[in-house]
């Protein structure tokens, strides 16, 4: 005997044994009567046996029938569910995938990530660093990072980014310099010290820029590459700087800061999530920037 069990003719099959007839089987089947008539003869060969009596009433299964249908119907079950634990297989993320965010978007936004990247993929090694931009840009050229979040602008063609949202840039200075409710022309910014990054990092590169469309220059006896050591040394009246509301917002709330609105213009910029041209994005990668979309989707409409 010659075995080749297809699981469309033992469907087929089954139809046909519970249904008695043919076009009956047919319909529910969704085929044709004829190719539904040759998935039961191609059994019958396969099987070496027949299967069912042809009567003028219909179809009547034989005793070798009427045991395949018994031992075939928890065999196809068990098939079934098989096909579907592979597939949910298939589809379960695997391997390590790295985040990096500058310390001037908040602890709240990684955290967030964190948690609902793990519950919906908990098989993946996520790693998240916090950094400024310079370094992460680097890393993400580098190929060492899978993910960062940048501020615009970015210039560099190793590098590709998406729009997550846009935030205003505050003039943050020390405890009761500025009251509730100030605002303060960008030329008058300027004006004053401003305690900023290095170059290399897209917030001193955004301000600069600002300023050199106003014909004006950036006086920064300060570089601080640190998000706390800015803030403290702001506090100490070392000189003022400018950041998003969201960097300074528990010194301002405890009065260890305080902050003007910027105007004339306004400095907005994008905040962007980054990843590298030159690599391929894996399949944890291209999950985690999903959860980052959706993060940040609620971060601007929250």
């Amino acid at each position: 005997m010659h075995m080749s069990l297809d699981t469309h003719r033992l469907r087929s099959f089954l139809h046909v044994v519970e249904l008695g007839s043919l076009s009956a089987a047919a319909r529910r089947a969704h085929l044709s009567q004829p190719a539904l008539s040759r998935h039961v003869q191609q059994l019958e060969a396969d099987m070496g046996v027949a299967l069912f009596e042809r009567t003028g009433r219909g179809m009547r299964v034989t005793d070798a029938g009427a045991l395949l249908a018994e031992r075939a119907r928890p065999l196809l079950t068990q098939l079934e569910q098989l096909a579907s634990e592979v597939a949910a297989q298939a589809e379960v993320v695997t391997g390590s995938v790295s985040l990096a965010v500058p310390p001037s978007v908040g602890m709240a936004l990684p955290a967030d990530v964190i948690e609902v990247f793990r519950e919906a993929h908990p098989q993946v090694a996520l790693r998240v660093v916090v950094a400024l931009s310079g370094a992460i840009h680097d890393a993400l050229v580098r190929g060492s990072l899978d993910l960062g979040i940048l501020y615009q602008p970015v210039r560099s063609p190793a590098v590709r980014t998406e729009a997550l949202w846009r935030e205003s840039l505050w003039c943050v200075g020390g405890p009761g310099e500025f009251e509730a409710g100030s605002a303060l022309r960008l030329r008058a910014v300027l004006g004053e010290p401003l305690i900023l990054p290095a170059p290399r990092h897209g917030l001193r590169a955004f301000v600069e820029g600002h300023a050199a469309r106003l014909g004006a220059g950036v006086d920064v006896p300060v570089e601080a590459d640190s998000l706390q050591l800015l803030l403290e040394l702001v506090r100490r009246g070392a000189g003022r700087t400018l950041l998003p509301a969201r960097a300074f917002a528990d010194e301002l709330a405890a009065g260890r800061l305080s902050a003007a609105r910027v105007t004339h213009p306004a400095l907005e910029r994008k905040t962007l999530l980054a990843w590298s041209a030159e690599r391929h994005m894996s399949r944890a990668g291209r999950a985690l920037a999903e959860v980052v979309r959706g993060r940040a989707r609620r971060r601007k409409t929250g």
